[in-house]
C-alpha cells in the first residue's frame, strides 16, 4: 500500500517558529539530505520589496534544519530578477553569515545548461535550457511564498521553479519564441517596462488590472465570458496560460523538488505576484510533495484546485498529489485556517484554461483530478474521510 504524502500546516504567531515545526512534523517522510549538494531555491521576484520574496527568516531556518540533518554545505540559487542585489538587500547574507554557504545568481553564474523542451501557443515544443546547478542538486528545496498570479492564479512552490531556467528562455514557459515577450512594437516596450520593480510600475499594474477586471466582469454580466466569444487577445491571453500550465508540470518533472516549504507570513492576493494586497495569514505548509503542499496552500487561500490547472496536470502526470482526500495533513486544522482571498483581476479568463489545451496541441484532462475542499469536510464530519489530520503539534 503506498503512503499518502504528508503535508504540514503550522499556525504561530512567529514565523520562525511555524517553519521549525513544520519541518519537524515531516517525520520519517524527510528526504535524504546529502553532505553536499544541497540547493535552496527562495523565490525573489523583486530584490527590493520583502513583500513579493522569501523572508531571510524562512530560507535560513529551513538552511539550519538542513545542517542539522547533515548537510555540511549548502547552496542558495535564484535567477528571477537580481538575485545578487536581492541576497544583499532583503537580509539573507546577513542572517546565514558564517555558515557554509555559496551563493549563486542563475543569471551570471550557470555555466552549465540541461536542455528541456517547452509547449509553444503555436503546438510546436522547442529546446529550451535549465540550470544544471538545479537538475543536478543532491537535495532541491523550494522556500516559496502564497501569492496569486497574473498568469497561472496562484504560485507556490511548483511556480518558483520558472526562474532555474535561462534567462533568455523563461518567456518560453508562457508558450512564446525565446528572446521577447510575445508582444511586438509599442505594446511590447509596455510590457517589458511593466516587468520593472518600481513604484510607478507597481501602480500602474493595479490601474491596469482594475480596469481589466471591470470590463471582463461586464462581459462575464452579458453571457459572453466564455472560449466562443473571447477577443483575439484574450484568445492569445488563455492560450499562454494553457502553455504555461503544461510546461510547469515539464519543468517540475526535470528540476524534481524533494522538498516544498510554502510561507502564509507574506501572502500576496489581487495583483500578484508583485504588485497585489499584502496579507499575513500566519502559517507554513511544508512536506516532500510539492503539488500536494501546493494543493493544500490553494485551499488555504480559498482558491478552487480545479481552476489551477498545473496541479491538475501534475496529479495526472503522476508528479504527485492534487487531492485532499489522498493527503496525510498533519498540524494545524486546514477548516480554521482557510481565508477567502482577493483574486487576480484575471480569474476568469484564468478558469479557461482547459479550452485552450487542444489548441496548443495538448491534451485535455479526462477529469477533475482535484478534490473539492467542501466535499472533503463533509466527508470528515460524516467518517467517510482519510485524510489523517493531527489536532495538534
Amino acid at each position: 500500500m503506498n503512503q499518502l504524502p504528508r503535508v504540514a500546516i503550522v499556525a504561530d504567531d512567529r514565523r520562525h517558529d511555524a517553519v521549525a515545526q513544520a519541518l519537524h512534523l515531516l517525520g520519517d517522510t524527510w528526504p535524504h539530505v546529502p553532505a553536499t549538494g544541497a540547493v535552496i531555491k527562495p523565490n525573489l521576484v523583486s530584490h527590493s520589496d520583502l513583500r513579493a520574496s522569501s523572508h531571510p527568516n524562512t530560507v535560513a531556518t529551513v538552511a539550519d534544519f538542513l545542517y542539522s540533518r547533515g548537510a555540511e554545505h549548502i547552496t542558495l540559487a535564484e535567477g528571477a530578477t537580481d538575485a545578487t542585489a536581492g541576497f544583499e538587500n532583503l537580509g539573507h547574507r546577513r542572517l546565514l553569515w558564517g555558515r557554509p554557504v555559496t551563493w549563486f545568481d542563475i543569471n551570471r553564474d550557470e555555466t552549465r545548461w540541461n536542455k528541456i523542451e517547452l509547449r509553444g501557443t503555436n503546438g510546436s515544443m522547442r529546446p529550451s535550457r535549465v540550470s544544471s546547478t538545479i537538475v543536478e542538486a543532491g537535495l532541491y528545496v523550494s522556500v516559496a511564498l502564497a501569492k496569486t498570479h497574473v498568469n497561472t492564479m496562484m504560485t507556490a512552490s511548483l511556480k518558483n521553479q520558472m526562474s532555474c531556467l535561462h534567462p533568455h528562455d523563461r518567456i518560453q514557459m508562457h508558450g512564446y519564441q525565446a528572446g521577447g515577450n510575445g508582444y511586438t512594437g509599442l505594446k511590447q516596450k509596455v510590457v517589458q517596462w511593466l516587468k520593472g520593480d518600481s513604484a510607478a510600475v507597481a501602480w500602474a499594474t493595479t490601474v491596469l488590472g482594475r480596469a481589466k477586471q471591470a470590463r471582463m466582469i461586464g462581459q462575464k454580466m452579458i453571457g459572453r465570458m466564455d472560449w466562443e466569444n473571447l477577443s483575439p487577445p484574450q484568445l492569445e491571453f488563455v492560450k499562454s496560460v494553457a502553455a504555461m500550465h503544461s510546461n510547469l508540470v515539464r519543468l517540475n518533472q526535470t528540476v524534481k523538488p524533494r522538498l516544498a516549504i510554502v510561507d502564509g507570513f507574506s501572502t500576496m492576493d489581487g495583483e500578484g505576484p508583485r504588485f497585489g494586497r499584502s496579507r499575513n495569514l500566519g502559517w507554513v505548509v511544508a512536506g516532500s510533495d510539492p503539488v500536494a503542499v501546493d494543493t493544500v496552500v490553494a485551499h488555504l487561500m480559498g482558491l478552487e484546485v480545479n481552476d489551477i490547472g498545473y496541479l491538475v496536470l501534475a496529479d495526472q502526470a503522476g508528479l504527485g498529489s492534487a487531492r485532499l482526500d489522498k493527503i496525510e495533513l498533519v498540524g494545524d486544522p486546514i477548516q480554521k485556517l482557510a481565508r477567502k482571498c482577493r483574486k487576480h483581476s484575471h480569474t476568469p479568463l484564468h478558469r479557461l484554461w482547459r479550452d485552450a489545451l487542444p489548441f496548443i496541441g495538448e491534451p485535455q484532462p479526462t477529469t477533475n483530478t482535484a478534490f473539492s475542499y467542501h466535499t472533503h469536510l463533509a466527508n470528515n464530519r460524516s467518517g467517510k474521510g482519510v485524510a489523517n489530520q493531527a489536532k495538534s503539534h
